[in-house]
This record gives structure tokens, C-alpha cells and sequence, in this order.
């Protein structure tokens, strides 16, 4: 059979398989279980900035493939693979095609305790409550100036349905044939406590010549008509960050937020940042996983003395 047929049958299977009542698991038979997720993002958007041009952008293009073995009633062996299509939809006159965004496999035991090798997110990726779609600065500290994912990655998770911890240690590698992402260890906690939900998060990062420590804590609370979050994350001697966060159902399928991200350099030679944004988003009653959104922003910053424009974006979202 040629490679065109076969490819062609394989994808006829999956939208059978994923127009099913188990949505997208291929197959799960004996013990063995694959999915395919994916989450498609669009959106028409002008940046904030001065004389930024209206533009398509791609946020995200994602294919995301997961298998699992039961080795018995506690253990679990599983492995992903994801790819991202985000810069070859961007670049129309490249030959860059999808990218790979995480390979890793993993053991999962009692359902609670899993360990993860590979190309992933780091345990510091999970902080953060800022709720906007994009930003013109960066969302926390470890995003702006820390790791959130490795190449060379060793992960440990505990969580039930109260608390998370993760443990992540990035291996150098610097004689390996291995991006230089530097080396970090960190640390995630969340727990929930009576409708509240605490965060905390803890990096040791150290690339070339840099070498600092990263914290970040973090609270949200969701009252059903009105959740507001905060965080505050420090980047040691480069800058500190503070989200703040408002978000309100208008609706079942309906919500309104807001949230400004205060940004302070430690250098005393580089200003203050303040930016905001206000979104709204709708989920379809029939399928939840396609929405549409839109979203207005702003910045307090300037170039060659003039003042940053308004940004805005419209878009559009289907998960699977």
C-alpha cells in the first residue's frame, strides 16, 4: 500500500474515532490507550505598539499524541508527542514545517505519583494566574526571565484532587548535542482550601554568566459570579512582576475579564511597565471546545518619544 493510502486511511480512522462518544482516544483496547488532541488558534490582531500592522496570527497550532500501557492496577507507562505548526503557518515563503514542542515518556504510580524524562514543561511553567491572550510583556518572572520548559528534563509530580507538587531538574548537557537552555531546578506547590486556591513556585536558573533565583506566590479565588486572582514573582536582581485579575460569567457559555501585569525593572536606569487588558469570550453551547474571543490591550510604554498604541485582537478557538 502506498504512503499516500495509508496516510489517508489513518486519517479517516482518527475522524471516526474522534466523532465518537470518546471524542478524541483513538484507541483504547487491553490496556493500551492513544489520544490525539489538538488546539487550533486564530486570531486577527494588531499589537500594541507604535504603527503595528493588522495581522493573521497563529496561537496556537497544536497536535498533541499521548499512549499509555496499564502495566497493572498502580502502574501506569506513558509517553507524548506534540507538535506545533505555529511557525510554518507564520512563514508562508519558508520551508520550515512543524516544529516538535514535547517528547517525553513517563511512569504514573497509585494514579497520584508520576515521573516524566524528556523534552517538556518545566514545574515552574504552571505558575501564574494572569488571564489575558496576549501580552507585551512577559506574563511572571519565570516566563520573562527564567525556563519553562527543557530539552534535557527530569520531572516529578504528586497530585489528587486538593493539591499539586512538581519537581523539575534541567541537565545541562553543554558536551551533548542539546539546545543551551541552561540549567535550572524548581519547585511547584498549589493547594485548594475553601473555594481558594494558593500557588508558590521556586527556580534556581543558571545560563552562561547568568545564575540568579526566580520566586513567584499566588492566590485566586472563584465565587461563581466573580473570580479575582493575583500573583508576585522576583527575578533577583533583574525585576519584579504582579498580575492582578478579574474575571466574570456572564453567562454559562459567557465571560468578561480584566487584569493589568505591573512590570519593575531593578535596574534603576529602565522604567516601570504598566499594561492592561480587558477580553470576553464565547463558548458554544452544542461545543464548548470551539469559542470565539476578543480582547483589547494597552501599554505605558514609549518609543522615541512617542506613546504606545492600543492593541486588539478577535480569534477564534477549537480544541479537541
Amino acid at each position: 500500500m502506498s504512503l499516500k493510502k495509508t496516510c489517508a486511511l489513518i486519517a479517516l480512522a482518527m475522524f471516526c474515532f474522534s466523532s465518537a462518544a470518546t471524542a478524541a482516544t483513538i484507541v483504547k483496547k487491553d490496556g493500551f490507550t492513544y489520544k490525539i488532541k489538538g488546539d487550533l488558534q486564530i486570531q486577527i490582531r494588531k499589537d500594541v505598539g507604535i504603527d503595528e500592522d493588522l495581522d493573521v496570527e497563529y496561537d496556537d497550532l497544536e497536535l498533541k499524541n499521548y499512549v499509555s500501557y496499564d502495566l497493572n492496577d498502580n502502574i501506569k507507562a506513558f509517553g507524548g508527542l506534540d507538535f506545533g505548526f505555529k511557525n510554518a503557518a507564520d512563514k508562508s515563503n519558508s520551508d520550515e514545517g512543524p516544529h516538535l514542542e514535547e517528547a517525553y515518556l513517563g511512569m504514573t504510580f497509585n494514579k497520584s505519583y508520576s515521573l516524566i524524562v524528556g523534552k517538556a514543561d518545566s514545574a515552574a511553567y504552571e505558575f501564574g494566574v494572569e488571564g489575558a491572550y496576549e501580552t507585551s510583556t512577559s506574563e511572571d518572572a519565570f516566563e520573562g526571565f527564567g525556563a519553562e520548559d527543557g530539552d534535557d528534563l527530569i520531572k516529578v509530580v504528586i497530585e489528587n484532587d486538593n493539591f499539586t507538587v512538581m519537581a523539575s531538574h534541567e541537565i545541562a548537557a553543554d558536551s551533548e548535542k542539546s539546545d543551551d537552555n541552561g540549567e535550572f531546578t524548581d519547585i511547584f506547590v498549589s493547594a485548594k482550601v475553601a473555594g481558594l486556591e494558593f500557588g508558590a513556585a521556586y527556580q534556581m536558573f543558571e545560563q552562561g554568566s547568568d545564575d540568579y533565583d526566580i520566586y513567584g506566590v499566588s492566590v485566586a479565588y472563584d465565587a461563581k459570579v466573580v473570580k479575582v486572582a493575583a500573583d508576585y514573582s522576583v527575578a533577583e536582581d533583574i525585576a519584579d512582576v504582579m498580575n492582578l485579575y478579574v474575571g466574570v460569567p456572564v453567562a454559562e457559555t459567557a465571560k468578561i475579564g480584566a487584569g493589568i501585569v505591573f512590570t519593575d525593572p531593578d535596574d534603576s536606569t529602565a522604567d516601570e511597565i504598566t499594561e492592561w487588558y480587558a477580553n470576553a469570550t464565547y463558548k458554544f453551547p452544542a461545543h464548548k471546545n470551539f469559542s470565539v474571543f476578543s480582547e483589547v490591550s494597552g501599554d505605558d510604554q514609549e518609543k522615541n518619544g512617542e506613546d504606545s498604541e492600543v492593541g486588539f485582537l478577535v480569534g477564534a478557538r477549537l480544541k479537541f
